[in-house]
């Protein structure tokens, strides 16, 4: 495994191990829930570690795929497949041999693995966005700019939040995962909103939504994301 910087990307991509999943990885993203997903498969693959320039992925990644973005995964047979769905929906069907992520009901895993993504992750970014545009503009840009946040945050992105936290907690119920006994796809897509939400101080989980506190906990304390954060190079949410 290796940290990439501009000069070291080629050098560090050809020592990996041929026939081998490739995930590149950026730093305090969501691309880390993807190393979880491979541990708990338990699997062997190749981990290629970028760092974050400025607060965003370096210019080396674009090398890989023209978006330049992470998580991706070069799979075993030299395919690039960015989308974390797309990317979980492979590890899974070629890796899952087991059927440790399976499930009775695959519409609703499906149905909350999009959730996560499509209804409650556009909201995580649209409060990301106006929550770090004042600290890179010049005042008194910058004043109008918080105060627009938080007519945002008053008129929409709270509520919205409210809502996604009582449709997940509701979904989950006293179940151990969203899927009953067993992870399922939704839990590793929930995980990373959940994550910025958490880390990021814009819902009280514990306090509001103890359930969904517990179940993020029980994350937290698997082996698999344990591993998953040694073999990382950082998971601060709040490093934007």
């Amino acid at each position: 495994m290796a940290t990439i910087t501009p000069e070291s990307a080629t050098k560090a991509e050809t020592t990996q191990k041929a026939g081998l999943p490739t995930l590149h990885h950026l730093n305090n993203s969501q691309s880390q829930r993807m190393i979880w997903l491979l541990e708990e498969l338990g699997i062997e693959y190749n981990l290629i570690k970028y760092e974050r320039i400025d607060g965003h992925a370096p210019p080396s990644l674009a090398k890989i795929h023209p978006l330049g973005k992470s998580p991706l995964l070069v799979t075993a047979a030299g395919r690039p497949i960015i989308e974390t769905p797309a990317i979980i929906s492979h590890l899974l069907s070629t890796y899952d041999r087991a059927g440790k992520f399976a499930t009775a009901d695959p519409l609703r895993d499906e149905m909350l693995s999009s959730f996560a993504g499509s209804s409650l992750g556009p909201v995580t970014g649209i409060e990301l966005f106006l929550e770090i545009l004042p600290a890179h503009s010049p005042w008194p840009v910058s004043s109008l700019l918080r105060t627009v946040h938080g007519m945002v945050r008053k008129n929409y992105t709270a509520a919205e939040f409210e809502k996604a936290m009582r449709f997940l907690d509701g979904e989950l119920g006293d179940q151990e995962w969203f899927n009953g006994g067993v992870l399922g796809k939704c839990d590793v897509m929930v995980s990373w909103p959940l994550d910025m939400v958490v880390q990021r101080g814009w819902v009280d989980l514990q306090g509001q939504w103890p359930r969904l506190a517990a179940w993020r906990e029980r994350i937290l304390q698997r082996d698999a994301w344990k591993r998953g954060m040694e073999k990382g190079n950082g998971y601060d949410l709040n490093a934007f």
